[in-house]
């Protein structure tokens, strides 16, 4: 008998047996939810989608925002209850938010309305949205989107969806720019540009070498309207007349913010750290996942303060004790670097922050956390207050 032979009938007869017993067995059976067979692509568990009892519905199908009327309803979103296909005494609960229908990566915040299926958007409300995605007095197609959120203590359910669309026209509530009327101490006046990083914030930042003195902020390139300061410190919105200045003694380079909403409504001239490249800052090194690789894109920390904040930091990771690491600025080794106040200082216990240097101005000095694990770094990057954190991520 021919023994090669016959061990391939053997293995083929197994094969054949194998994948038959495959085939019979019920999702789960193999790998706790992995269905497969010999002859099929693996089908991975999902979860189950419902189909949409809310209908939601708008008050208008086109609107064009009024700044006289700002706090009175624009719109009203309404909706049809929810139900729980786990069990009927569930509570159901939603949510809301609306985006520019062609970018749907813009969303607002989400709204909670709790048990409540109605949401009302104020003119000054939906002109907030809508400043964010296009200039005023352009149209913008909106779709709201309510999610239905069921709340079940044993399984979760994926949130029902329900989207309308209607036309909205904004006002200018922010203008795009801010002009900085500075006169020095020569009675010399100059002009800056303030912008905003995200259009429609209403927050406005410039960095400029200061001198002594004083100044306002116009809302064009006319002399009007504008702004000035009242005694506690705030903006003063003026027509009119002459501005109340702002004055400083401050010389040297700071960053001018100047938040335009009513929550705040100041201007700061704060001593924020200039990097050497502007936004450019890496972690690096065996301490962390990155590796000793310079300026890649997995080792990039991101600005994560508000746009009243644009002095902290962030790069989520995860880090290895006993390894280290530093922080670059540059393209490269020869470049500065944020080092460790001292060697193997442990982020996890000692916050100092000092002002980045080369190499040679101080020593290679790196940070050795104590932890391993997935952590969020920060750095703040304020002059007169750096400091880091590290704590667990999220």
């Amino acid at each position: 008998m021919n023994t090669k032979y016959s061990m391939k009938k053997t293995a083929k007869a197994s094969l054949v047996r194998l994948c038959a017993i495959l085939t019979l067995l019920p999702l789960g059976g193999v790998g706790g939810g992995l269905f497969t067979s010999c002859n099929k692509d693996p089908e991975y568990f999902t979860l189950p989608t419902y189909p949409d009892e809310m209908h939601v519905r708008s008050s208008v199908e086109e609107i064009v925002l009024n700044k006289g009327i700002a706090d009175q309803t624009a719109v009203t979103l309404t909706w049809d209850k929810a139900t729980s296909p786990l069990s009927p005494t569930d509570e159901v609960t939603y949510k809301v938010c609306l985006y520019p229908s062609s970018q749907k990566d813009l969303k607002s915040e989400y709204i909670e309305t709790g048990t409540t299926q109605q949401l009302q958007l104020t003119h000054d409300q939906l002109n907030s949205m809508v400043a964010r995605w296009t200039i005023p007095g352009q149209p913008v197609k909106v779709t709201a989107q309510v999610l239905s959120i069921v709340n079940n203590e044993l399984k979760y359910v994926r949130p029902e969806i329900s989207t309308v669309e209607f036309v909205v026209t904004g006002y200018e509530k922010y203008p795009p720019y801010l002009y900085m009327v500075i006169t020095d101490q020569n009675a010399s006046t100059t002009t800056q540009r303030l912008e905003q990083r995200q259009l429609g914030t209403g927050i406005y930042e410039v960095a400029l070498n200061m001198v002594p003195c004083t100044f306002h902020f116009l809302t064009s390139e006319a002399p009007y309207p504008g702004y000035g300061v009242d005694a506690d410190g705030k903006l003063v919105y003026t027509t009119e007349g002459n501005y109340t200045e702002y004055s400083s003694n401050v010389s040297g380079s700071r960053t001018v913010i100047v938040d335009t909403n009513s929550d705040f409504n100041d201007c700061r001239l704060l001593d924020i750290v200039q990097l050497p490249t502007p936004g450019l800052i890496w972690i690096c090194g065996n301490g962390c996942s990155v590796g000793w690789n310079t300026n890649t894109t997995a080792g990039r920390m991101e600005m994560t303060g508000s746009d009243r904040e644009p002095y902290y930091y962030s790069w989520t990771g995860d880090f290895n004790a006993g390894g280290e690491f530093k922080i670059g600025l540059g393209n490269g080794w020869g470049d500065q670097f944020f080092y460790a106040p001292v060697e193997n200082a442990d982020p996890l216990t000692d916050h100092r922050l000092l002002m980045y240097r080369f190499q040679d101005d101080g020593g290679d000095l790196k940070w050795v956390p104590s932890v391993s694990g997935r952590y969020t770094l920060t750095l703040c990057l304020l002059a007169n207050d750096m400091w880091t954190k590290f704590e667990p991520a999220n």
